[in-house]
């Protein structure tokens, strides 16, 4: 969904931590901070190592004999294991989630209400962020997660390639990121590849959904229907978007090992300078290209089949699981994350929309993400299994990479298999 409404500058400061207490109510005792507060998260792919490092160093410190033990999981992991955790009442106090997937766990019942703990610290959490980030983390009034981030995918590029090679300006659809990809790709003198044109993720569901879904939003079609009722992955939108992912691997412009490569992997050759070309967010390539002066980035507008792209809604929600042992622990973590001085540490795309429409965020690197965020996004369909969705997705791209299914039995079997998931998320 468009990302418009702008909300006043948020001033958040910590606060003396108090009791639960009905939502509205005046908190009047402190919160019962002690023991042992778990925190699941994807760590450096998240980029924030440093931010939850910081949180745990101050909550022991303010209250003494209370430890924090942080877990970091692989990206590609986080969402299943979480999801099972959950579902057998062993989960963490706090959750690290990717957006799209915190519906599926509230609309099964596995998350914990936020508001009266916020609350507690002093929080209003409708007033201090876009009501828009909360559309798929609420029943009513009721608030089932903090935001930490929201952005938006954009094509960045290494600009000193493109002028090697004669571009002047960033690709605007996908004729010319084919042809832009083959340009710059680049053979030494037997023949290997010593730059890719263009990298993908060929592994890594949520890394993988986050770029094909797009394209065939941008080809006219859809994972399913508004009322998520019906699959509508066999389409020729599906068919155009996923030759064209596939195009790339196929002409020998995207990285050989694509199979074996998420989306951290392909970044990361990115930044090593054999890949010119990729999808990523605002944080990863600030903090591992800008800020290390590697080359000059550059920053565009996410190339669709026709034009400008809709990206999926990304970012990041801290919740606290049903199960949670430690939920006004919890509380405090989440406070400290989400906080001002947090969220100054943490992934710098703010959970902020009036933020973005100023200052640095209209630069030449900023700008094109916050053009995305604000005015070319959408939520993605709210799955309740979304891990579940994303392996689907995942392995579909995956057949056809490997050549073990055809675009269109690779799509039939996607599209039986995403009907089966809403068939189970509809039989309640």
């Amino acid at each position: 969904m468009m990302l418009t409404k702008k909300i006043g500058s948020i001033v958040l400061c910590l606060v003396l931590l108090c009791a639960m207490v009905p939502v509205g109510a005046s908190a009047t005792e402190p919160l019962k901070v002690e023991g042992e507060i778990t925190v699941w998260y994807a760590g450096a792919s998240e980029s924030r190592v440093e931010l939850y490092e910081w949180a745990k160093a101050e909550i022991e410190k303010t209250y003494p004999g209370t430890t924090v033990t942080l877990e970091v999981i692989p990206m590609a992991e986080l969402a299943s294991r979480q999801m099972t955790a959950c579902q057998s009442g062993m989960g963490p106090d706090v959750m690290s989630q990717p957006i799209a997937a915190t519906n599926g766990f509230m609309e099964l019942g596995l998350l914990e209400p936020v508001n009266d703990l916020m609350v507690c610290a002093g929080r209003d959490l409708l007033k201090e962020f876009n009501e828009d980030f909360f559309e798929l983390m609420r029943d009513g009034d009721v608030l089932y997660g903090v935001p930490q981030s929201r952005t938006a995918l954009a094509l960045v590029y290494n600009k000193d390639m493109f002028e090697e090679a004669g571009l002047t300006e960033p690709p605007k659809t996908w004729a010319q990121v084919l042809e832009y990809a083959e340009k710059l790709t680049k053979k030494d003198e037997n023949g290997n590849v010593t730059v890719y044109g263009f990298g993908l993720p060929g592994t890594g569901g949520s890394h993988i959904w986050y770029r094909i879904i797009p394209e065939i939003w941008g080809a006219g079609g859809d994972i399913c229907n508004t009322e998520m009722t019906q699959a509508t992955l066999d389409s020729e939108a599906t068919r155009k978007a996923l030759e064209y992912y596939c195009s790339f691997y196929k002409n020998g412009f995207a990285p050989r090992s694509m199979l074996e490569n998420d989306q951290t992997a392909t970044s990361q050759m990115f930044a090593s300078g054999s890949v010119a070309m990729t999808i990523e967010n605002v944080t990863w390539i600030r903090n591992n290209v800008v800020e290390k002066n590697l080359f000059n980035v550059g920053v565009a507008l996410y190339p669709g089949m026709d034009g400008i792209n809709t990206a999926g809604l990304g970012g990041w929600n801290a919740c606290i699981p049903a199960s949670a042992k430690n939920k006004e622990g919890a509380a405090a973590f989440i406070n400290l994350v989400t906080g001002k001085e947090g969220m100054e540490q943490q992934l710098l795309m703010p959970a902020l929309a009036e933020v973005l429409s100023a200052g640095d965020w209209t630069d030449d690197f900023y700008g094109p993400y916050s053009t995305m965020l604000a005015e070319h996004s959408r939520d993605f369909p709210a799955f309740e299994n979304t891990a579940g969705a994303q392996t689907i997705i995942m392995n579909m791209v995956q057949s056809v990479l490997s050549d073990s299914a055809t675009i269109d039995d690779a799509i039939a079997s996607a599209q039986e298999e995403i009907q089966m998931l809403l068939d189970e998320q509809n039989a309640d």
